[in-house]
């Protein structure tokens, strides 16, 4: 709804989100419960909790309403919007320790779609490690069929994405930026692909938000919660994958990292990794046993807790 997702972008704006960002959190969650989560119903509430919130939505109403009209032109285009506590948000992100409070996407919601593998590794991989994937990994997804996950960047990324369309896997592309702002510009060759196999293009930014070094390590911490488990290729120490794998493992999801040579620096992150605990994956044998025995885990787990949206508050 684009009045939610409007309300929402002046909520995020005023200093007292970051402040009290899970309690006006959990007012989305439970007007959604109450199946109540109207911009009326919403502005009511903050007014309740937030007096200096709800005043600074009614100062601003005349851009809340020029807010709605331009989210309405980039629904034409195809964009659409969810926030906090509704039914398509995604329910991986309840789990995070700062869930975004809107999200933004091209295509189908695939993140509902439980059998999802985040896949990181360096931009500039080696040849051993391309060959690899090729090899290893898509045995892998053409065997389990998993929702893939990547940010779309060169190298693994883009890699990861293009084995999930030949082997017929939906797959969500993360971005650094808006909708309206594809970054790299070289993605916007792969949205119709991406698009007609089921998957999607995911931002949690106003669609006109241009890339930004510090998006990157922002955006990482999605594509770490949206897989079931994360899959590193390569890594350096000091690098962005790396901070993702380390987001993963802070969710409690499994890290697996194909291992290399000691000598070489572009493997070294993935085998600090590996002696924190991470799991050594050899193969698509390897892949498809961890991946079969983490699927029947995490039935059991939500049998446990009931798959409460919010329960990692």
């Amino acid at each position: 709804m684009t009045e939610i997702y409007a309300l929402s972008q002046l909520i995020k704006a005023h200093p007292l989100y970051t402040v009290h960002r899970d309690e006006i959190h959990q007012i989305f969650l439970r007007l959604a419960r109450l199946e109540s989560l109207t911009d009326l119903q919403l502005r009511q509430s903050l007014q309740e909790y937030f007096p200096a919130l709800g005043e600074f939505i009614e100062k601003n109403h005349m851009q809340f309403k020029a807010h709605c009209a331009e989210l309405l032109q980039w629904q034409m285009q195809g964009v659409q919007f969810v926030t906090y506590g509704e039914s398509l948000y995604p329910s991986q992100c309840y789990r995070m320790a700062d869930p975004p409070l809107t999200l933004s996407y091209r295509g189908s919601p695939a993140w509902m779609i439980d059998r999802s593998i985040s896949i990181v590794g360096s931009r500039e991989p080696s040849s051993e490690s391309l060959r690899w994937m090729e090899q290893e990994l898509a045995a892998f997804l053409e065997l389990q069929l998993p929702f893939v996950v990547s940010g779309g960047a060169r190298g693994v990324d883009q890699k990861a994405h293009s084995l999930a369309l030949r082997k017929s896997c939906q797959t969500a592309v993360i971005l650094p930026s808006g909708l309206g702002e594809i970054y790299p510009s070289s993605l916007l060759d792969w949205i119709t692909p991406v698009l007609d196999q089921g998957g999607c293009f995911l931002s949690e930014y106003d669609p006109k938000q241009m890339m930004h070094k510090r998006l990157f390590h922002h955006r990482n911490r999605l594509i770490a919660a949206l897989g079931s488990v994360t899959l590193l290729v390569e890594a350096r120490r000091r690098s962005g994958t790396l901070i993702t794998a380390h987001q993963a493992a802070e969710l409690s999801r499994p890290v697996w990292v194909v291992p290399g040579h000691p000598l070489d620096p572009h493997f070294l992150g993935g085998l600090d990794l590996l002696l924190d605990g991470a799991q050594l994956v050899r193969d698509a044998q390897d892949l498809s046993t961890l991946f079969h025995s983490e699927l029947l885990f995490d039935k059991f787990q939500a049998a446990d807790i009931g798959g409460c949206p919010g329960s990692g508050h």
